[in-house]
């Protein structure tokens, strides 16, 4: 479970190497050529997503639903960043831990409400990594709209990297 945490670690540490390079205006700048979301709007709802997660582990029942959607976050980087250092805290805290016990989790699919599901914490780790590098990977196309300078692995998903590095040791 630790090699999952760190997975995510890595992922939130690429949010703060973000939020320390920008400013609030291109943080929360609309881009027009990603449906008009912005770098605040993907962070906010992928970090929502994690207190989600970390909300509702103790109890057994994570509701991916009941989020904030807290726009400070999304609009003044530093909020983010101090949210990010949070669930990071949070997240280290579980390393070594028994997170065996099962979950029950709640997301709209679209339609009719889906009741909840039984999924571990195991699971649901690995869906942050997969949601936050899907959001990473827009979050990294609207920087390069924007001439913002992200490192080449931001947003990029662990098996991609994984082939990326095997390829160049070919």
């Amino acid at each position: 479970m630790d090699r999952l945490i760190r997975a995510n670690l890595h992922y939130l540490k690429q949010a703060s190497t973000l939020l320390d390079r920008i400013d609030d205006a291109r943080f929360a700048e609309p881009a027009k050529c990603f449906y008009d979301s912005s770098i605040g709007g993907h962070l906010r709802h992928c970090i929502e997503h994690y207190q989600s997660f970390l909300d509702g582990l103790a109890g057994g029942k994570v509701d991916y639903d009941a989020r904030e959607r807290d726009v400070i976050m999304e609009t003044q980087s530093e909020a983010a960043l101090s949210r990010v250092g949070d669930v990071s805290a949070r997240l280290e805290a579980l390393l070594g831990t028994d997170l065996s016990a099962p979950l029950e989790v709640k997301m709209d699919c679209g339609g009719d409400e889906i009741p909840w599901q039984a999924s571990t914490a195991g699971r649901e780790l690995q869906f942050l990594v997969s949601h936050t590098v899907h959001h990473f990977a827009m979050v990294g196309g609207i920087c390069q709209s924007m001439g913002v300078n992200m490192d080449e692995c931001f947003g990029v998903a662990p098996s991609t990297l994984r082939h990326w590095f095997k390829v160049e040791a070919g």
